[in-house]
């Protein structure tokens, strides 16, 4: 197990606390402004699992206990993930948190928790799912300005998987449309997807599991949305994006031995 203190560069507060308060207010804004059906108990039971499960791997390992990774982790799950019965949004918690311990290499979990278990789920089930579009286009400026505000918590060189992502995506967007002779209107309607941005924002930016040099974030961040793009609009699967990022994940490790970088930490003593 690697050390524990945070270096010496990190001067930011945690962004994971940002990540949290727009999680909640995406949350709340879903709720009660764009009637989202979800059930308390789904939220209780997802966030109770995800905590529970941290704790417990912490506790084998006599880790320091800390709690606020599994939170966004939980709240992830639950913006995004839907299903018919709680017991799939349990698994996907059990499974997310439990790759951050099972799944590692020199001593950092390799797929990013929530999107793992997401994945995980909708290919065990039909009765899970996610909406991409269900977010509409009416939150794209303020989940815009929230990516900035993530983009200066960060830096911008921490944000350039997330930043590249986007600017490759949108091209291939616009490519297809003048190839196809569709207006702009069309792919720029895509590019204001709510669940897009918060995948490229909030999940892809996740500093843990990306590569460490910045040439290296900028290879995985261009070559998510080139797969994202291929399965969209070449196999037609649904919520591409999704799986391009659990494919790609593998590859931090090669990119990593290619591309010398320093490792991100946490301000804070655990690094799980």
């Amino acid at each position: 197990m690697v050390p524990t203190s945070a270096p010496k560069h990190v001067l930011c507060p945690d962004p994971r606390y940002y990540q949290l308060l727009v999680q909640c207010s995406l949350l709340v804004i879903g709720c009660f402004s764009l009637a989202f059906s979800i059930p308390w108990q789904h939220m209780a039971a997802v966030l109770a699992t995800a905590l529970a499960s941290q704790w417990l791997f912490l506790r084998h390992l006599q880790l320091p206990l800390q709690s606020l990774s599994a939170i966004n982790t939980s709240l992830s799950i639950t913006i995004l993930l839907q299903a018919a019965h709680w017991g799939w949004l349990v698994l996907a918690a059990i499974i997310a948190i439990g790759s951050k311990f099972l799944v590692r290499h020199h001593g950092r979990h390799v797929f990013n928790p929530s999107n793992i278990g997401i994945v995980v789920v909708l290919l065990l089930t039909t009765d899970a799912w996610v909406t991409p579009g269900k977010w509409g286009q009416a939150l794209w400026v303020g989940l815009v300005l929230a990516g900035a505000g993530l983009v200066w918590l960060l830096g911008w060189r921490q944000m350039l998987a997330s930043l590249t992502f986007l600017l490759v995506y949108a091209v291939l967007l616009l490519g297809r449309a003048l190839w196809l002779g569709d207006p702009w209107a069309i792919p720029l309607h895509q590019l204001q997807n709510g669940a897009l941005l918060i995948f490229a924002f909030f999940m892809l930016s996740d500093p843990m599991t990306l590569p460490r040099a910045p040439a290296a974030k900028v290879a995985f961040g261009g070559g998510v949305a080139v797969l994202g793009w291929l399965l969209q609009y070449g196999w037609f699967i649904p919520n591409a994006f999704l799986y391009a990022l659990a494919l790609s994940s593998p590859l931090v490790p090669v990119l990593n031995l290619r591309f010398a970088g320093v490792s991100y930490h946490w301000p804070e003593r655990s690094r799980v």
